[in-house]
Parts: C-alpha cells; structure tokens; sequence
C-alpha cells in the first residue's frame, strides 16, 4: 500500500487559512500500462480507504461488469465509513465506547439478507436508540428531543456541541456538486490539473453526506437556523448512515464510474487501447471539499476564535465533520 498522502493546514488568528497537500499525484502513474483486469486487482493495494468504491469506480470506467454483490459491498464500506467516524471522533462524556468488532466486518460479511440486517440491528441499538424510521421522520422538535434524552453516544455528543454553542461552527455558503454529464466530465479530465484542482463552471464544489440530505427535512431545519455548520453536517451523516440498510434492498448494478461514497463522490476516468490503460484520472472527494477554495477552506474561515487551543479544536472538529480521507495537521500561526 503506497502513502495516500496527507493535508496541512495553517490557521491564522485573522481569519487566514492556507491549505497544503500531495494527495494521489502519483497514483494514475501507476495504473497507466496496465491491463484491466491488473488495475482492478491493485486499486485495493493502493487505497486503504474506500478500497471497493474505487474498484467499482473503476470497472465502470474500463467498462468492466458491476454486480449487484459489487454495488453491496460499496454501500456496506460507506456504512463502515461513517461508523468509524463516529467511534474515533464523537466523543462523549459518561458514555461507554461503541463496540468495534461488527463494524470492521461490515464489508467482510457484506452479503444480502445478512448484512442490511445486521447493520439495522446495529444502529438502532448502538447510535439512534430506536427505529431508524422513527429517526428518519423527526421534525426539528423530535431532534433535540432526542438528542437531550437519548442515551448512545451520537446524541450524547450532538448534546455536548450544543452546550459549547457550536451547532453553527464553520457556517458557510455552500455550493454542492450538482449532477456531472460524463462526456464533459471526461473531456475535463484530460487536463491533469483538474484531477488535483477540480472545479465546476470555475468554483469549487463540495460533496458528500450534507450534499446528498441537505434536503432532508431534519438537516434543511438545521441549515435554516444554524447555518452548513456543525450541527447540520453531523445530522446530514446520520440521515446518510439511517438511509443505507433500504438502500441495500434496492439492486441496480449498472456500471458507473461515478460513486457515492461516505465522503462524497468519486470519479475514474480511463481511456484503454489495445488492452491497455494509455491514460488514467481520479478525483476523489477530497480534492472537492478541500481543495484550496472549496468548502473545508471557508469553513476554517468563518472561524472567529482569538485563543489559538480553541481554535485549534475548533478546527479539528470542522475538518472531520467535512471528513478528508487522509491524514491532517492543524497549525495555528
């Protein structure tokens, strides 16, 4: 498995935020030369994060057959995702640590009538407290209901940022990734800096859970009073993670080279002569959400704290509620 790479930020107490990273320049580099079926077989020695989505990702782009097994196996990573989040970010006081073991076998035991089954069992014991259709209807009322009387961590958590008054933390305009044709998608990707620097009618977009259920009626409440902040982007990844076990019931395995993933949208792009892969490109979901411009940037921006400890949790807590799939460092300058 090759190093990912990793992102540096430099918060100033002025409101300044620069951004570094050296994510994924090298990876197509290492796909170019190969057969199919050969890039199939490495992606997963590649990236240790969100391995089937680019496998998938991947057999659309080389027009290679995606089964309804493939399709499964991404949602059961995507569920996998979002929990890991959860265990080793949402941190509450009086609360027992989540169990781990189920959640790391998720995409192991990834097979239908069985894992929908247990990942429903498991969120609603272990992160709601009840039926994930019951927390699926809440209204804003039924949503601090919960997250004052409920008992899992989650809501223990979301209790603990409403205390700090953080629920608006990070506030900024948002501008999601609409629908991308693939023609013109392809066409952009011959250009190797957009891999790196991607834009959509030349800004930045974001994608990911807060995206895909800005319009869920829980997280549109909570982007009206508190702004695309804190409360809102970790409400719209439990309405995400709710939503996967009905997905899991739903089979469609035509081939896409465009997949949903926990953190947002991913794209291969592979153009195959003789057999052989002559050009490659990805863009991932963090080149969008933390590109220099893009949403986790102004995010940071919007951050108005003068004690640098603060602002440096503050930041923390920004960043992995937008979710890099990668390593970060925060410095405050």
């Amino acid at each position: 498995m090759i190093a990912e790479g990793r992102i540096i930020i430099d918060l100033g107490l002025d409101g300044e935020v620069r951004l570094h990273t050296n994510r994924m320049a090298s990876v197509p580099a290492l796909l170019v030369g190969r057969s199919p079926r050969e890039v199939v077989d490495l992606l997963p020695l590649v990236f240790s994060l969100c391995a089937r989505a680019h496998v998938v990702a991947a057999k659309g782009a080389l027009g290679l057959a995606v089964s309804d097994a493939d399709r499964l196996v991404v949602l059961a990573e995507n569920a996998r995702e979002h929990l890991l989040r959860i265990l080793m970010s949402w941190k509450a006081k009086d609360t027992s640590a989540l169990p781990s073991a189920s959640v790391m076998r998720l995409v192991a035991d990834a097979k239908l009538g069985y894992v929908e089954n247990s990942l429903t069992s498991y969120l609603e014991t272990h992160i709601f407290g009840l039926p994930l259709a019951e927390f699926l209807a809440f209204n804003s009322q039924d949503v601090v209901q919960w997250i004052t009387q409920a008992k899992t961590v989650p809501a223990r958590y979301l209790a603990e940022i409403i205390n700090k008054n953080w629920q608006g933390l990070g506030a900024a305009p948002t501008r999601f990734l609409p629908e991308m044709p693939m023609e013109i998608l392809a066409s952009r990707l011959k250009n190797p800096h957009f891999s790196q620097l991607p834009d959509w009618n030349g800004q930045p977009c974001e994608t990911g859970p807060l995206a895909r259920q800005s319009k869920h009626p829980m997280v549109a409440a909570a982007i009206r009073e508190f702004g695309a902040g804190l409360i809102a982007r970790h409400l719209a990844r439990l309405v995400d993670l709710a939503l996967l076990p009905s997905q899991m019931l739903a089979g469609n395995s035509s081939p896409k080279a465009v997949v949903e993933t926990a953190r947002g949208r991913l794209v291969h792009v592979a153009q195959v002569e003789n057999g052989m892969i002559t050009d490659y490109a990805i863009v991932a979901p963090t080149e969008w959400n933390f590109h220099p411009n893009g949403i986790a940037v102004q995010s940071l921006a919007a951050l108005r704290e003068l004690d640098k400890t603060v602002l440096s949790e503050q930041a923390c807590a920004v960043i992995r509620a937008i979710d890099p799939c990668v390593d970060f460092e925060v410095r405050v300058v």
